[in-house]
């Protein structure tokens, strides 16, 4: 029997929950408030991912129709045309194999190469802040963590019309400021498992597939580089990645729209190296 001093705790507890998630959506809403604008939504449900599914799974070369989903994202970008190709290779190559991805861009990368930042929103992928440079943010003081993030918003905001909802840390380096920062803004702070498609590692195309293909989870989140930062060994990877988790499987798609068919709100501050 459950006792009065208990039910007394249980009741505290409820109550600080909720004056802290009041105070989380008191500071966002004073914060967007004060900048004039709203954070992204994604606009897809349950329902129309699976109609898309319904429609296109077999013409995507799926076996039996697909009961898992993993999503795919892609760091560092844009990147201008290079001998690697660039983010509009990129583009070009998920065109072609069928998917939709989350970029999480950099806000000097923006202003360098904003033709192929508006690229990647006008072929429908989903665009997240992943910082205004390189540097770690985890042990940053807020004013450093405020002014990176903002500058990168901001710039994300000019091309899509809302600022972003979704973050990664650079390097997944983590802090309490840096949660602070997300919560005041509206941003999930998304992680997932990384591959070592960075430049320095060592790569090659057949070492991030297999690394990709090696344990893929449902639910689970792809990191992978934009092509600069993994000197187009990525893009040429992705063939082989794109057909192996389809064989696994997986419905491959944007970081929110894993949220959407997975049925899960992404909390402001709330840390994801998965959505289950």
């Amino acid at each position: 029997m459950i006792g009065k001093r208990t039910l007394a705790i249980v009741a505290a507890v409820m109550l600080v929950t909720r004056c802290a998630s009041e105070q989380t959506a008191k500071n966002e809403s004073l914060w967007l408030a004060e900048h004039g604008g709203e954070v992204m939504k994604y606009a897809y449900t349950k329902a129309e991912i699976e109609a898309e599914i319904d429609a296109h799974w077999q013409e995507y070369g799926y076996s039996a129709k697909p009961n898992k989903y993993i999503a795919i994202s892609f760091d560092d970008g844009p990147c201008g045309v290079s001998a690697n190709g660039g983010t509009a290779a990129m583009l070009a190559k998920l065109e072609e194999l069928n998917i939709k991805a989350t970029f999480f861009v950099i806000g000097q990368n923006i202003r360098g190469n904003k033709s192929a930042a508006v690229a990647i929103f006008n072929a429908g992928h989903e665009l997240g802040n992943h910082s205004d440079g390189y540097n770690s943010l985890g042990n940053a003081s807020k004013t450093s963590i405020t002014a990176s993030i903002d500058a990168a918003s901001e710039n994300i905001k000019e091309i899509t019309g809302k600022y972003p909802a979704l973050f990664r840390a650079p390097n997944l380096h983590h802090g309490i400021n840096l949660t602070q920062v997300c919560i005041e803004r509206g941003m999930s702070l998304i992680d997932g498992s990384a591959h070592n498609d960075w430049d320095g590692t060592g790569h090659t195309p057949t070492s991030i597939k297999n690394s990709v293909l090696a344990n893929p989870q449902d639910g689970g989140i792809i990191v992978l580089h934009d092509n600069n930062t993994s000197k187009g060994d990525t893009m040429s990877a992705l063939p082989e990645i794109i057909s192996g988790l389809r064989q696994k499987g997986f419905w491959i798609l944007p970081v929110g729209q894993l949220a959407a068919v997975k049925e899960k709100t992404l909390e402001a501050g709330g840390r994801y190296n998965s959505i289950r």
